[in-house]
């Protein structure tokens, strides 16, 4: 039996060929779609879950949003020791960031020849009990407890030695040198762990105030860790900032979707693109069946007498229904076939498109899945078909009086209307988000991205001094370079450090203001927009930082919004005047007033901030910022590393242009920008190939009416008219129950951003003229097709 229901069903298609055809298409684009974005998901979820005992693991964070910034998720190693006080808490384990601290070095030496770390951290000897590694050489947790030991990964090893099984070799640097102790697998792409090379690194027990770890906590199971987090948060935090600032605990296996912070040794993911994704996969696959349905239930007339003549001859309604049913998942099946050949094809693309490295292992349980999907899709696509065409009466198809109900008809008109809403809705979101991610990019940052090269990283002694220093003056001999200013923090990152400003009239500020040190002239190198006062300048040497007797007096230029926090509506009027940070004993007399400045993500709303001269927090390290005339680009990028080998001991530097890093900081939204273009393309291409099948249908259904209408006198355009009404009578529905629930939707998602557009009307009348006119254009293509048909060649059967 199951082998004439196969006979049976490639004889179906044959005799079918554009059905067939049709459905073949749109199930496979649909399914392959849906792979895809299965794989990308199935990617972003596995995040961390490797890790031993991963549910059981937290990472401490600070929370400074009551004090105007963010959620910080660096700590004092320290302090997170003395959380082992609590029987909650089994274990720590902390990674370092000695690039921020310079508590190690990353230029290092081997056999004359200067290298960078990448990523380097340092991490404490229970690393192997919270990651899951593989060591290929040495011993990890040893060489994480022996001073200046360093570990490297496999990928480290080759680049520096050209090999990996390099124990007990010699890294020199300039104030001493480390010895490989052990070499390690790199990490795999699928967790928020970030280094590359691992150092041994001592804590000072008596120093609780450095914050440069991210200190992971794991827990005894059942414990109460909202509970946990008040009680450590009473433990290190009192005084002025009690109940102002707050410890939060978050699960390791979430870290990849809930972690923002520019302090990440990661970019982390977005669960918005993941359901976007999978929710969109979703609609495809749904479009995709509702065409199955409707063309199968469209093309029902012309197995009737099949029907017909297999109850005649004694076929019940179950192995009828099982024929339909077989049919359905044999083309499921072969479309799910075609959709594998479309992935492997398209998988390099989408993987730049997401920025990941996916694959597919038909190995595996994925595939058992991805069978399992193609079949439902196949029985649930083809279970109304399959009872709708089982359900023919014998006598009356073989009578030739197939009365027809209305439910087919109603089928197909909801299925196309509900397809053609979806197009309209994806489209005005598509169009939407593009118009919204433009207004991110344009916003006003404050400062210039344009013609700016950053030089990361330079040791603040190398570059932020109040005398020029060899190093500098060797970047202004660069041929090219116009212009340099040097700061202690990345505008395209976040601001390190900040302080608590008491203002000219002695009210302190109840929230933390973002500080930057710099050298002179900050405005004309940032470009900023100066609204009172002056730049700093070497005329005025007193504006550089100098400490005397205990009290550190510097100049300083603030933003517009600090001025007016200050109580100063005026700008002009708070020149001259002086800011204390009593709590370090700083004075910081204003020079300057120039307009907000945006510091990261232009979504961030911080942009209260002051410009300190020669001033910097703690910071090891500064960006030298070049303009430069960009014909001259290349050239520069390599003097400039030539310079900072030779001058610094700087090898291997980050040098960007501040716009492409910039352009960087909305990759994210870029990406989902590109997604749903993609997929909402889909979705329509979809809806026309149903409404080909559809009017394709309609058409040969509808010949001998326009023959006679043809004979009467119509013109091909009417006729044309008359054959889509019925076609644009079902979008104009659609349009009417896409409006409120899309307008909703989009509205909810703007609402996201601080700074955000307004929805646009014109978009919504855009997106109902798109599908109404490719509905138009491709129910016309057929029609006319009919209406130049000789009226004799179809009228002369009858």
């Amino acid at each position: 039996m199951i082998g004439n229901y196969l006979i049976t069903a490639l004889r179906a298609f044959k005799q079918q060929k554009q059905h067939f055809i049709l459905n073949v298409l749109g199930l496979s684009v649909g399914l392959a779609a849906a792979i895809l974005v299965a794989l990308f998901a199935k990617n972003e979820l596995s995040y961390d879950s490797q890790q031993p005992q991963a549910e059981r693991v937290y990472r401490i964070a600070q929370d400074y949003s009551q004090l105007g910034l963010g959620v910080v998720p660096i700590f004092n190693y320290i302090n997170g020791t003395r959380a082992l006080e609590y029987s909650q808490v089994e274990e720590v384990f902390a990674l370092t960031m000695v690039e921020f601290t310079r508590e190690a070095e990353v230029d290092v030496t081997v056999k004359n020849q200067g290298f960078k770390l990448n990523d380097l951290y340092g991490a404490t000897a229970n690393i192997e009990n919270f990651i899951d590694i593989e060591t290929v050489a040495g011993s990890l947790s040893r060489a994480m407890s022996v001073p200046n030991s360093i570990a490297l990964s496999s990928s480290e090893a080759q680049r520096i030695f050209g090999r990996t099984n390099v124990v007990g070799e010699i890294l020199q640097h300039k104030n001493g040198q480390y010895t490989v102790g052990a070499v390690f697998t790199d990490l795999p792409e699928n967790t928020h762990f970030g280094f590359k090379n691992l150092v041994s690194v001592e804590h000072d027990p008596a120093n609780t105030d450095i914050t440069s770890s991210y200190v992971y906590l794991r827990l005894a199971p059942q414990t109460d860790v909202t509970a946990l987090e008040k009680t450590l948060t009473e433990k290190y935090y009192f005084g002025d900032f009690k109940g102002r600032l707050s410890l939060q605990l978050h699960p390791l296996t979430d870290l990849h979707f809930t972690a923002k912070s520019p302090f990440e040794m990661k970019v982390g993911g977005a669960k918005q693109v993941v359901m976007i994704c999978v929710g969109l996969s979703v609609l495809l696959i749904l479009i995709a069946g509702f065409n199955f349905i409707n063309m199968t239930v469209a093309q029902s007339t012309k197995r009737a007498k099949e029907v017909g003549v297999r109850k005649a001859l004694g076929a019940s309604k179950s192995q009828l229904v099982a024929q339909f049913l077989s049919e359905s998942v044999l083309v499921s099946l072969l479309a799910m076939t075609i959709a594998c050949v479309l992935v492997e094809l398209l998988l390099p693309s989408f993987n730049n498109l997401v920025g990941r490295e996916l694959s597919i292992d038909y190995a595996s349980m994925f595939s058992v899945v991805v069978v399992a999907v193609a079949v439902t899709v196949g029985v649930l696509a083809g279970l109304y078909p399959a009872f709708f065409i089982s359900s023919f009466s014998a006598k009356r198809v073989l009578s030739g009086d197939l009365q027809r109900g209305s439910t087919a008809i109603w089928v197909r008109k909801s299925l196309l209307t509900v397809q053609a809403a979806l197009a309209v809705g994806l489209i005005i979101a598509s169009i939407t988000l593009q118009y919204q991610l433009a207004h991110l990019q344009n916003l006003p940052l404050g400062y210039e991205t344009t013609q700016r090269l950053v030089v990361s990283e330079v040791p603040v002694k190398a570059a932020f001094t109040k005398a020029p220093t060899s190093l500098v003056k060797q970047f202004a001999a660069i041929e090219g370079v116009e212009h340099i200013s040097v700061i202690d923090t990345q505008l395209t990152r976040s601001i390190n450090n900040t302080l608590v400003p008491t203002w000219p009239n002695g009210e302190q500020s109840q929230s933390l203001t973002p500080v930057i040190g710099t050298s002179y002239e900050v405005v004309k190198g940032l470009g900023l927009t100066l609204l009172a006062g002056r730049d700093f300048s070497r005329e005025f040497a007193g504006d550089w930082s100098n400490r005397v007797n205990g009290v550190t007096t510097i100049g300083t230029i603030i933003t517009e919004s600090v001025a007016k926090q200050a109580g100063y509506s005026n700008v002009a009027d708070i020149i001259g005047k002086t800011i204390k940070d009593t709590g370090r004993n700083v004075e910081m007399r204003v020079v300057g007033v120039v307009a907000d400045v945006k510091v990261g993500n232009a979504q961030e709303a911080s942009s209260n901030i002051m410009f300190l001269l020669g001033f910097t927090y703690f910071n090891p390290t500064s960006e030298v910022i070049l303009t430069i005339n960009p014909q001259y680009l290349a050239q520069i990028r390599q003097d400039v590393i030539s310079v900072l080998a030779k001058t610094a001991n700087v090898y291997e530097p980050e040098i960007n242009l501040l716009s492409d890093s910039y352009r960087a900081v909305l990759s994210g939204d870029e990406r989902i920008s590109k997604v749903v273009l993609i997929f909402t393309a889909l979705a329509v291409f979809l809806t026309c190939l149903g409404t080909f099948g559809l009017a394709s249908f309609a058409t040969v259904r509808r010949q001998k009416e326009v023959a006679v209408r043809k004979v009467l006198g119509a013109s091909r355009l009417s006729i044309v008219n008359i054959l889509a009404k019925e076609f644009l009578t079902l979008v104009g529905v659609s349009i009417a129950i896409a409006y409120p629930v899309t307008y909703w939707l989009v509205g909810d998602w703007l609402a996201n951003f601080n700074d955000r557009i307004e929805q646009m009307m014109w978009v919504y009348g855009a997106a109902a003229l798109v599908v109404a006119g490719i509905t138009w254009l491709t129910v016309a293509t057929l029609a006319f097709k009919a209406a130049s048909t000789r009226p004799s060649l179809i009228l002369r059967y009858e």
